[in-house]
Parts: C-alpha cells; sequence; structure tokens
C-alpha cells in the first residue's frame, strides 16, 4: 500500500476522473465573459431614459441570467457528485 509521509493512504483517481472535473470547471468558466455583459448592464447609472429600450434590456438580461441561473445549479449539482464520489475513492 502506498503511504504519505504521515502513514496515510493515497486515494486511488484516474486521468478520467480529473478530466471530468474539468470538463465541469470549463462548463462553469464558459459563463464568465457573459456574466461580464450582464455586470456592466446593472452597474451602468448613466442609461438613457427611454423606457422601451431599458425594458428590453432588462428583459434580454433576465433571460440570460435564468440560462445562467438553470447550468450553475445543474453543473454544481453535477460537480458534487463527482467530488463525492472522489472522496469515496478507494486507497491504494
Amino acid at each position: 500500500m502506498i503511504q504519505t509521509e504521515n502513514k496515510q493512504p493515497i486515494k486511488e483517481i484516474s486521468h478520467q476522473d480529473i478530466y471530468a472535473l474539468y470538463e465541469v470547471w470549463e462548463q462553469l468558466h464558459s459563463w464568465q465573459e457573459v456574466l461580464s455583459v450582464l455586470e456592466k448592464f446593472f452597474e451602468d447609472k448613466d442609461r438613457p431614459v427611454n423606457k422601451q429600450q431599458i425594458a428590453r434590456k432588462y428583459y434580454t438580461c433576465s433571460q440570460v441570467f435564468m440560462l445562467f441561473y438553470l447550468d450553475f445549479n445543474q453543473t454544481m449539482r453535477k460537480m458534487e457528485k463527482q467530488l463525492l464520489e472522489l472522496r469515496n475513492k478507494k486507497k491504494v
């Protein structure tokens, strides 16, 4: 049995496990650019007073946010499952 310096067994983690976790990370990371656009919209204090334009942009941003929110929740559940599986891997 392979052990660390503190005599603790080392868990067996395959490259497939690492790639699967990295894939989930990439999925979350892909939202970074889209979320920065939303952030700019909501922090813009010099918006024009055109109420129709504001309503259209607000609706668009709310739709993007809802897509993000649903994807984020699903991805977090997937990542949590992967991490639990990694924690429970057999020790070598």
